[in-house]
């Protein structure tokens, strides 16, 4: 796990949400509804400006930021490769890298996760997005006071966080519910609907994650997060809480803390390695 202190970023749309963490236990937290900004995405400056809001309000002093980069800004590959040293994986994922990705490896920022090895292959994620979408939210960490050392795909964050082998994931997050589709361990699908009560935007993705499965057989557990977890919704499904089920191989965090609202946050914390 984390030796040092971190403020873990979900920059997730309409809701940022901050968790600190250090030595493995959660020290703070909180979350803040983002305006509607006349930019899309809002620019480094305005960002910036809601984060220190957060932070300062929540009490974070932590200034070492690991940050979700929303899913649709990033592509994405799993790639399966024959069995290799690590010394030989790194060099051979850029030539994946420039094979894989469909724009110029020199336009984009892009990184790769050991999912699995076996005895006959290793299996790799390799995740890029342009450069200036990074830049643009290193910029606002920035200008907020703090040191930007990870930017991953959301998706990434929330399966870690899960620790499971497969899930349908709902949270409602603002006026969004986002969906996650985890298969062997990794984001299969993910989507969003826009939510106005009732469970009509839930239906909706519902429908879309059993498309999906149905070409992978029985549709796995469905699991309630964000501001869905706690909420008594009609599911139209069997449906649990995601609280219910974290299995505690989350760092350790006050009675007050609900890891179903700050999942994403959570599996930033959990990463290590590259």
């Amino acid at each position: 796990m984390i030796g040092h202190r971190l403020v873990c970023l979900d920059l997730s749309p309409e809701l940022l949400g901050a968790v600190e963490v250090r030595a493995n236990v959660v020290t703070a937290w909180g979350s803040r509804r983002l305006a509607p900004s006349q930019s899309d995405p809002p620019s480094p400056a305005s960002l910036a400006e809601v984060l220190r809001e957060l932070l300062a309000t929540a009490g974070i002093g932590a200034r070492r930021a690991r940050m979700t980069l929303p899913d649709a800004a990033t592509v994405s590959r799993t790639l399966v490769l024959p069995p290799m040293p690590d010394r030989d994986l790194a060099r051979a994922m850029r030539y994946e890298a420039e094979r894989h990705l469909p724009f110029p490896i020199g336009q984009v920022r892009w990184s790769w996760d050991l999912l699995e090895r076996r005895v006959d292959a290793v299996i790799v994620y390799l995740v890029a997005t342009w450069g200036d979408v990074a830049d643009r939210w290193a910029e606002a960490a920035r200008l907020a006071g703090l040191w930007p050392e990870v930017l991953e795909p959301r998706s990434l964050a929330l399966v870690r966080a899960l620790d499971r082998d497969q899930a349908v994931l709902l949270e409602r997050r603002g006026t969004l519910l986002h969906l996650t589709v985890v298969q062997h361990r990794r984001p299969a699908l993910v989507d969003r609907a826009p939510w106005a009560g009732g469970d009509a935007g839930l239906e909706q993705l519902l429908h879309r994650a059993f498309r999906h499965q149905s070409l992978a057989g029985r549709l796995p557990p469905v699991l309630l997060a964000g501001e869905l977890d706690g909420e008594h919704l009609p599911v139209p499904v069997p449906a649990l809480p995601v609280g219910e089920v974290l299995d505690g191989h989350l760092p350790a965090a006050p009675p007050a803390f609900r890891a179903g609202a700050h999942l994403a946050e959570l599996g930033l914390a959990m990463r290590t390695g590259r």
